[in-house]
């Protein structure tokens, strides 16, 4: 980050310990809200004015979820799954989506380099771009105008000389998006990266907060400077993947048994129920300790087991159950993850489904682990 853009140590310190607080209390209940009215709307009439009021509430819910992602994003708190990827291929992919977000005034450009393969969770990049889209996009207001998205690659010799002193020297993927608006005023450019900060009447301040937190989660920089177009222009580095190893593919043992542990009572009661309808068998546990004992009765065909419980947690059952059954699948669920969860996770061969889900989309997961 250039110099005068950083978040506030204590202000980002105090939404993160209220964001920590929060998520993972909020989004259990959250998940089983989903996965009840789920339950429910399966024994209506299809089509009926209760599905659709059910299917309200699910929607609600998620929405609210998402809410509770955005103060995890940018308090760097939030679960991420980072794979190697080819940025300078990302955006060009999104090509359809974001000239629908931009709208017709506002014409995309999309220019490339040289492929460079980085770490990032894919997601996490789409939340990134799409939320310095909208915000070009509200800057250039009703009248439109041009928007000029870069990726590929850059070497030490082309780092930003802005970024030079705290960039460590390397190669780097970048994705810069630049506009031909009226650029950020040099008063407020030292906040623009603030959580809340707006200077637009319908604002929330949580957009561009939002893409540096998740930049600085990856490992990345996002810097702000005026590009060549004369507006605001937005670039996210990201240092070169230079591993060759690819992750290691899930290992299926077999069966339709599942070990579930959860231990918010109405969550792990609907999941078990909704597993149960696409005919799994499933072992409830409440408790790490508790899934360890629901182990000991046999070799399941998939664990899924939420990340924060009191005791052992999804971290350590992990490591317990494949010392007694080496390869097993696990499937990791969590609204919120501590700082050493989250380094844990990417190195364990495991998946990871964010909270609150709806039970389609558990369903898909499981079967493509089982």
């Amino acid at each position: 980050m250039q110099a005068g853009t950083a978040l506030p140590a204590v202000r980002t310190e105090a939404v993160g310990l209220l964001a920590a607080g929060l998520a993972h209390d909020l989004n259990n209940m959250l998940g089983g809200i989903v996965a009840t009215a789920e339950l429910l709307a399966a024994r209506r009439q299809r089509g009926g004015e209760d599905q659709r009021d059910l299917q309200a509430i699910v929607d609600q819910a998620v929405r609210a979820s998402g809410l509770i992602r955005q103060v995890l994003a940018f308090s760097r708190q939030e679960m991420l799954k980072p794979v190697s990827v080819d940025i300078a291929g990302l955006p060009g992919s999104l090509g359809p989506m974001l000239s629908a977000l931009a709208g017709p005034a506002i014409r995309i450009a999309f220019g490339s380099g040289a492929p460079v393969q980085v770490r990032i969770d894919p997601a996490a990049f789409e939340r990134i771009l799409v939320n310095l889209l909208i915000n070009a996009r509200d800057a250039m207001g009703p009248g439109g105008g041009r928007i000029h998205i870069f990726s590929g690659r850059i070497g030490p010799a082309q780092m930003p000389l802005h970024g030079r002193r705290f960039m460590p020297e390397g190669v780097y993927g970048v994705m810069s998006l630049e506009d031909d608006g009226p650029g950020v005023a040099q008063a407020h450019s030292a906040r623009i990266f603030e959580p809340y900060f707006t200077t637009r009447p319908n604002g929330q301040g949580l957009g561009l907060s939002t893409a540096y937190g998740l930049a600085k989660q990856s490992g990345g920089f996002l810097l702000h400077d005026r590009g060549p177009m004369g507006g605001a222009r937005f670039s996210l580095y990201l240092p070169e993947d230079r591993s060759v190893a690819d992750s290691p593919g899930s290992r299926r043992m077999g069966g339709s048994v599942i070990v579930l542990a959860e231990d918010e009572l109405l969550l792990r009661m609907s999941v078990a129920r909704g597993l149960e309808r696409l005919g799994y068998r499933v072992r409830q546990a409440a408790d790490g300790e508790a899934a360890l004992a629901r182990l000991e009765e046999g070799a399941p065909a998939l664990l899924i087991s939420d990340i924060r419980m009191p005791g052992v947690d999804g971290i350590e059952l992990t490591r317990r159950a494949r010392l007694r059954y080496p390869g097993l699948p696990v499937l990791l669920v969590s609204g919120f993850a501590d700082e050493a969860a989250r380094a844990a996770v990417p190195e364990m061969d495991v998946a990871f489904l964010e909270k609150p889900f709806t039970l389609k989309t558990l369903g898909e997961r499981v079967r493509a682990m089982v």
